[in-house]
Order: structure tokens, then sequence, then C-alpha cells
């Protein structure tokens, strides 16, 4: 019955450790926060991603109805309406835009 004990106390004393030492390293997580609400571990990933974000931000961003054909960053209202609400269904149609796509990689990239 002793030894029994002692392992349930050995036991319940390890589990605590390992909690304590959980938490600790959680608090002391330091994480930088982006414009939007992102999070990152650390400052150089955050600064790439907001500068990202500043880049991109207006293909977002815009009102439907007062943009014309081609007033957002070079883009075709088209493919914007495809890249932020219905998609890409086929091959046919990827192929269409693969201008648009090699211009956002671009604008991504640089």
């Amino acid at each position: 019955m002793d030894i029994t004990l002692i392992a349930i106390a050995i036991f319940i004393l390890v589990a605590l450790v390992f909690l304590v030492l959980f938490l600790f390293k959680s608090i002391n997580k330091k994480s930088f926060k982006a414009e939007d609400g992102s999070l990152f571990a650390n400052q150089t990933d955050l600064d790439i991603y907001q500068s990202l974000y500043d880049k991109t931000k207006p293909l977002f961003s815009y009102n439907e109805e007062n943009v014309s054909a081609e007033s957002i960053l070079g883009f075709q209202k088209n493919f914007l309406t495809k890249l932020r609400v219905e998609g890409f269904a086929d091959l046919k149609t990827l192929v269409k835009y693969r201008k648009q796509f090699k211009l956002l990689s671009d604008l991504i990239n640089t």
C-alpha cells in the first residue's frame, strides 16, 4: 500500500512539473502583431508580412461598383472577382488569366 501511494505521489509531482514548465514557456512566448491582427513569432516574419499586406491591400479593399476595367494595380476587374469570390473552376480559366497570375506573382515576390 505504501509503494502505491509513493508511486501516485511521484506521478502527480512529475505531472505538476511538466505543467509548470509548459505554462512558463507559454507565458514567455513573445509574439508580434500585424496591422490586421495576424500574429508572428519574430519581427522578420512580421516585416515581410506587413510589406506584402501593404502592397496587396488594394486588391481586397476596393468597391466593385467604382472600379474601372484596369484601375487596381493593373489587374483586370474580372480576374479580381474570380480571385476574391468565384474561384477558378477549370484549366481554361486559369490559362486565360495566366498573365494576371504572373503579375500577381511578381507583386508578391518583389
